[in-house]
């Protein structure tokens, strides 16, 4: 695949010669794509319902004063009484992420409704920032099982992945500003794919708990790691099969259709 930074390179040729299109590319991709956005979708939900049930906790535990919270919520959930601020700066920027976070990436939303694009774009970064940041806050510092326990191991994840999550929209950011279209794309699907990352998580931890004897303790930061390097695996092979010469003004499938 080209580098990005070769502005001069054939809209439909690679550096090394070859056709961006070359087969059996074309069907792979199409494939990949579909298979793509359904697992966004199936991500997304359950997102979705987390950050709703969350919610729901939340409401619930402040409908009515508690004296004594460590006798009313377990070690998970008394972290979010506990850290009311921080919960709420992250559900409510994660359910802009969710919901946004696809439109992004929807090919015929940024060629006929660019300034949608853009002003969504934005409120996206804003609500990713948060996020992270009110993450790290929750995950880093008041882990569960503890920093000090278990909970180290979900610490290092949440504050490693949060601070690749703000280095990855800082040079979407930055890459924009450029006018490289490309790369641009580029940081914005490594920033939503490790965000997805927390519903990733979800899933593994209810499988491996429903399969295996192994604990939450145990689990929870593990399938943290797990699901962070999933999705930003993913992430790499998608880019990596879409990436488009020169600065990336030519989608991968606009130069498919002209090579068909």
């Amino acid at each position: 695949m080209s580098d990005l930074t070769a502005g001069d390179a054939a809209p439909n040729k690679t550096q090394d010669g070859m056709g961006f299109s070359a087969a059996p590319m074309p069907a792979i991709r199409k494939s990949l794509e579909v298979i793509g956005w359904g697992l966004v979708a199936i991500l997304v939900l359950t997102g979705l319902s987390a950050i709703f049930a969350r919610t729901g906790f939340m409401v619930g535990a402040f409908s009515e004063p508690i004296a004594n919270p460590e006798e009313v919520f377990n070690a998970f959930d008394i972290r979010y009484y506990t850290n009311a601020l921080a919960t709420v700066l992250h559900l409510g920027p994660g359910f802009f992420v969710m919901v946004l976070g696809p439109l992004q990436f929807m090919r015929n939303v940024r060629k006929k409704h660019i300034k949608l694009h853009r002003i969504s774009g934005r409120i996206f970064v804003l609500c990713g920032v948060i996020g992270a940041f009110s993450g790290i806050a929750i995950g880093v510092f008041d882990p569960f099982m503890g920093v000090g326990g278990q909970g180290f191991n979900e610490s290092m994840a949440t504050a490693f992945f949060s601070g690749f999550i703000l280095l990855c929209l800082i040079m979407a950011i930055v890459r924009i500003k450029q006018r490289n279209f490309g790369q641009h794309r580029e940081w914005m699907i490594r920033a939503f794919a490790l965000m997805l990352a927390i519903a990733t998580e979800r899933l593994m931890l209810t499988v491996l708990m429903s399969t295996t004897e192994i604990g939450i303790p145990v689990l929870f930061g593990t399938t943290f790691w797990m699901a962070g390097v999933v999705n930003i695996g993913f992430a790499e092979l998608w880019i990596s099969l879409t990436r488009t010469p020169g600065i990336g003004a030519h989608h991968w499938k606009d130069i498919d259709a002209k090579a068909a």
